[in-house]
């Protein structure tokens, strides 16, 4: 048992060496830098066919098994962020009782011995009584927001302070930020995934589809501890993660830049309605989403990332009819493309005629001119509209999304564009990082650290009041661990007003 217990120690020693080596750290921070650069030369999850524009076949078999092409989410760079992790902990753990035993160590009188040790001294000779001197010396301290202890006894009086004994701890928030950054990485890689959702308007979905499979469920189903979350496509398609909820698309629309005559084509903002529910398909919440505002449930975040058009899918036409007398409330109509619709509230039938993707007017004329658009994307669609009472056209007109004139109404109320849905799909990033609030309080100390430990200091300063017949004998001393240059300058000053 003796010989197991020493075997066991003689490795944890080992091992704890050769995680405590400054040349270890040296070397895996080599590493990093280079696979960082790696990183940053290789663009990083694009699809095979984006690689093999830019790489040879064999370059690519080459760079993808050894995980080039996603390399933050593979096993070895998440080991290489482990050991460095360690490396850091291991080396900070062994320092800190050295620090933590200085800061504790109580602070004493000035003595003989310790005045040949410290790197700032000198001798002043104060032309008055000890009294005097003792006093001058609190006057001094005072002002420059010193706390000082006070102790001696016939003939000798000793005043003792320090100032900045915490920021010697600087340098250890440093490192627990390094930690904490390393940590949430690891944690994020090991529980996390990354994923998309391509999702029409009015459609959910409870999955999502997996750019990245979270390390842990890997390993576990590797090891056959436990079963993957991630469902396989037997057709050899993208997997994918069950969410535990469904998530649906309401709305999606997009705003255009506006010129004189309208929008110009260039987006300036595109947002989605989302609403989530449970598996029961109770609402939960809603949310309208737009980039850099995404949507969060349960940990998995929502981020609007692209849209485009259905191929192939007609939409439904929706229309606002209001009493041009109440500009601000009016009746939202749904029609089907090629169908008519009576409306109660104006004793009218309303039949869409057609549908444009992009059209403006002239402000001149008035007429409606149409442009063509790439996969009909929908800047400023225009809807073609014939009102009929009873079986009798009564007119035409075109309502527009965005108009800079004035449709035809002939009557006593107003048809507004309010959108053709269904017919486009909003692309959706979806992200889960339990590690990213403790990467966000590690950044946070990041800051703190180190202007705690580059710009505090442990400052110690000795006072020692001697009666020479009936004059009295200043010796002031001190010493900085860390910008000592400024330090020599406080003190020349400390000691030019002891001596006045």
């Amino acid at each position: 048992m003796e010989n197991q217990k020493g075997l066991v120690e003689i490795v944890a020693e080992k091992v704890w060496k050769f995680f405590s080596s400054v040349k270890l750290a040296v070397v895996l921070l080599i590493i990093l830098a280079i696979v960082s650069i790696i990183g940053t030369v290789v663009q990083q999850g694009q699809p095979t066919e984006q690689y093999l524009k830019e790489y040879s076949l064999a370059t690519v078999n080459v760079l993808e098994t050894l995980g080039l092409f996603d390399m933050y989410h593979t096993p070895w760079f998440v080991l290489l962020l482990f050991f460095l992790t360690a490396n850091l902990a291991v080396c900070t753990l062994e320092r800190f009782p050295k620090t933590l035993q200085i800061v504790k160590a109580p602070l004493k009188p000035l003595e003989d011995e310790m005045l040949k040790a410290l790197p700032f001294k000198k001798e002043i000779t104060f032309k008055g009584g000890m009294d005097k001197a003792e006093a001058r010396a609190s006057k001094v301290l005072k002002s420059r927001r010193y706390r000082f202890l006070v102790s001696g006894g016939p003939g000798v009086q000793h005043l003792y302070t320090q100032k900045g004994l915490y920021s010697r701890f600087g340098v250890y928030i440093t490192h627990l930020s390094i930690i904490l950054i390393f940590a949430g990485a690891i944690i994020g890689s090991f529980f996390g995934f990354k994923a998309f959702l391509n999702l029409p308007e009015g459609e959910a979905s409870k999955v999502v589809y997996l750019r990245n499979e979270p390390l842990w469920d890997k390993i576990m189903a590797s090891l056959g501890v436990g079963d993957s979350r991630v469902v396989m496509d037997p057709q050899g398609g993208v997997p994918s993660m069950p969410l535990g909820f469904f998530v649906r698309c309401d709305n999606f629309d997009v705003d255009y830049y506006s010129g004189a005559a309208g929008p110009t084509g260039m987006p300036s903002e595109y947002h989605s309605t989302l609403s989530v529910f449970d598996l029961q398909g109770r609402p939960i919440l809603q949310k309208r989403i737009r980039v850099n505002d995404p949507l969060t449930f349960h940990g998995i975040t929502f981020y609007q990332s692209s849209y485009g058009p259905l191929p192939g899918v007609r939409g439904k036409i929706i229309l606002n009819i209001r009493p041009k007398s109440a500009p601000s409330s009016g009746e939202t109509v749904v029609i089907d493309p090629g169908t008519e619709k009576f409306v109660s509230s104006i004793n009218r039938t309303i039949r869409p005629v057609g549908i444009a993707p992009f059209a403006f007017r002239d402000p001149s004329t008035g007429e409606v001119m149409f442009r063509h658009t790439e996969n009909n994307e929908m800047i400023n669609p225009a809807v073609e509209l014939e009102v009929y009472k009873g079986t009798k056209m009564l007119y035409k007109t075109t309502v527009l999304k965005v108009d800079q004139g004035q449709p035809v109404m002939p009557e006593d109320y107003v048809i507004t564009y309010g959108g053709y849905w269904g017919a486009r799909y909003t692309g959706l990033q979806v992200a889960k990082d339990p590690g990213v609030w403790v990467v966000y309080i590690g950044f946070i100390l990041l800051c703190v650290g180190p202007v705690i430990a580059f710009f505090g200091s442990h400052k110690k300063l000795w006072v020692r009041i001697q009666d020479k017949k009936g004059h009295a004998l200043i010796t002031v001393a001190g010493s900085s661990n860390r910008n000592r240059l400024g330090f020599e300058r406080e003190f020349s000053k400390i000691a030019e007003e002891l001596a006045k």
